[in-house]
């Protein structure tokens, strides 16, 4: 049983079903359809009420009021409806089936032109695409197998909790109430909901839902003139800045009612900031608290990234594309920003996320390094929340790339037993 059709679930889905002789169940909370690729903007996939969890929402920064997170539901998660930015990071690469590649010259909008022309070391970004179409962890490794006769795909099949027998799982319960037995489950609900599920199932190992990171952002909104708009339904991005742990990303459009401004979002892509997932007993969604900015380090670093954007949109490659360029929904001006202080007096109440949620279940202290959770037989999870800290990337790749590792470590015991 396999909780959760996201970047892992997916992955698993396809190895752990190659054996005929295994029956595999994956159950989703959302659609068991493949998300609608005609548009290359990732606004109009978010704009899906069903491939979304419209009430998900988090708390940024401690103190602040919790915004909505987006997260992805139905087969392929959120890798269905991101950016497409493919980073994998590292030296040690696992082989994977989502594809990479850049988009044309033709598609860079104006403000990655800018971007390119502003900045020597920004460089185009590898897309998870095929011949300029999305690929997401559904459509690369389920679309062949959908006939298997060992493999069933539930759809809006939400689990509220794994069914224990002492301290074996026996199966998942779901949020209609029915039961379905399993001899091993794994969770692959993501960094918010997979811990919240331990914690409802009364699952008492320690540090479940402690240590909750993602990597922070700042956005600076741009007011483009006329000519340097793009179609809402194009490409959002195809290129990237990266200095030392920060990005620096274009955005060509804010989507089909925003398509008059853009943005250049900053990131800090090694955060210290640690935060928790808590279970909601009168909900199934997550009460989540990132603690953005709670670390000093993770507050000069991201406030280093601002100052890189300030002094790249003084460049004449911006000045020929903009109006202005806001900090606020009020229009308040980038300009006041003109010191470090004042940066960092800004940020707290402005700090975004990255929505790679992730280490909420860390290996070494929730799970062991077949992703077994402690203390408990035939419970498994398997997605981002098991890192042990976040990868300085995009957490789609290394996502697919940890549950390819699991499932042959899983095949290997399965076929040794």
């Amino acid at each position: 049983m396999i909780v959760g059709a996201g970047s892992a679930g997916c992955v698993l889905a396809r190895r752990l079903s190659e054996n005929p002789a295994d029956q595999v169940t994956l159950c989703e909370a959302g659609p068991a359809t493949f998300a609608a690729a005609e548009s290359n903007s990732f606004y109009d996939l978010l704009s899906q009420p069903e491939r979304s969890f419209r009430d998900l929402v988090a708390a940024r920064v401690s103190g602040t009021m919790p915004a909505r997170y987006p997260v992805g539901r139905g087969l392929g998660g959120s890798s269905a409806i991101n950016a497409m930015v493919a980073t994998p990071g590292g030296p040690y690469l696992t082989e994977h089936l989502i594809p990479m590649e850049y988009a044309t010259t033709g598609e860079r909008g104006a403000v990655d032109r800018a971007l390119l022309a502003a900045a020597p070391d920004a460089e185009p970004v590898r897309l998870t695409r095929r011949a300029g179409v999305r690929v997401d962890a559904a459509t690369a490794y389920l679309k062949a197998v959908l006939t298997r006769p060992n493999l069933t795909i539930r759809g809006f099949s939400e689990v509220e909790r794994v069914v224990m027998v002492g301290d074996r799982c026996v199966g998942v319960r779901l949020d209609t109430g029915e039961e379905l037995a399993a001899d091993q489950v794994v969770l692959s609900a993501g960094a918010l909901h997979s811990p919240v599920v331990l914690l409802r199932s009364g699952i008492t190992t320690p540090g479940i839902g402690e240590g909750l990171k993602d990597h922070v952002s700042a956005p600076i909104t741009l007011a483009l003139h006329p000519d340097a708009r793009s179609d809402p339904s194009a490409l959002a991005l195809t290129t990237l800045l990266q200095r030392d742990h920060g990005h620096i990303l274009p955005m060509n459009h804010l989507g089909r009612e925003a398509n008059s401004l853009g943005l250049l979002m900053g990131a800090l892509m090694v955060v210290h900031s640690q935060g928790r997932v808590r279970a909601d007993p009168d909900s199934l969604r997550p009460i989540a608290e990132f603690n953005m900015l709670s670390d000093p380090r993770d507050l000069s670093g991201l406030a280093e990234v601002v100052q890189s954007i300030l002094a790249i949109l003084r460049t004449e490659a911006f000045g020929q594309i903009l109006t202005e360029a806001y900090i606020d929904e009020f229009g308040t001006p980038a300009s006041e920003l003109d010191s470090y202080e004042a940066i960092c007096a800004w940020l707290p109440d402005h700090v975004g996320e990255y929505a790679h949620a992730a280490c909420s279940n860390r290996m070494g202290v929730v799970v062991d390094d077949a992703c077994r959770v402690f203390g408990y037989q035939g419970l498994r999870v398997c997605d981002a929340s098991v890192f042990a800290d976040l990868p300085a990337v995009n957490t789609h790749i290394p996502t697919v790339m940890l549950a390819e590792q699991m499932a042959g470590i899983w095949k290997k015991e399965h076929a040794d037993a």
